[in-house]
């Protein structure tokens, strides 16, 4: 299964995502607490891109696709404003995980992200910014979690 949509890139809009994705996932056999971490991410990952990618231009667009698998529901977020450095990605990486990442006071809406699903992803290329959130739907293939 898979769905798409395109928002405009101001904070407003999180509702909007929020809503959709609900609805794109309601047929879904998952916990509230498996939804609201997904949601929290996905709204958190939309928030990032609205304000350090896009600057908060109503003008300026971002993509989302729903991918659903047998195991996991996969995010594909597309725009074409500033990319995340790679050393911010890599510091909130080893700051999610450390006992006062969460304290600091910015990052922490990356760090909530990696908190929250299974893989994380940020590419960009050509002035096309790819990001990627995958939470599976149990423990991931080999972790024995």
């Amino acid at each position: 299964m898979s769905s798409q949509m395109t928002f405009p890139a101001a904070l407003n809009t999180l509702s909007t995502l929020a809503a959709w994705l609900a609805e794109t996932l309601a047929s879904l056999p998952l916990s509230d607490e498996w939804r609201y971490a997904f949601d929290l991410a996905a709204c958190e990952t939309a928030t990032n891109i609205i304000r350090h990618a896009l600057h908060e231009d109503e003008r300026r667009t971002f993509s989302v696709e729903c991918l659903v698998t047998g195991q996991s529901v996969m995010l594909r977020f597309t725009d074409s404003g500033d990319a995340l450095s790679s050393e911010r990605h890599a510091s909130a990486r080893r700051a999610a995980f450390s006992d006062d990442g969460l304290l600091s006071e910015s990052g922490r809406g990356l760090m909530l992200i990696l908190l929250y699903v299974d893989t994380f992803n940020v590419a960009a290329s050509k002035g096309i910014n790819v990001t990627t959130l995958e939470k599976f739907f149990s423990s991931p293939p080999g972790t024995g979690s």
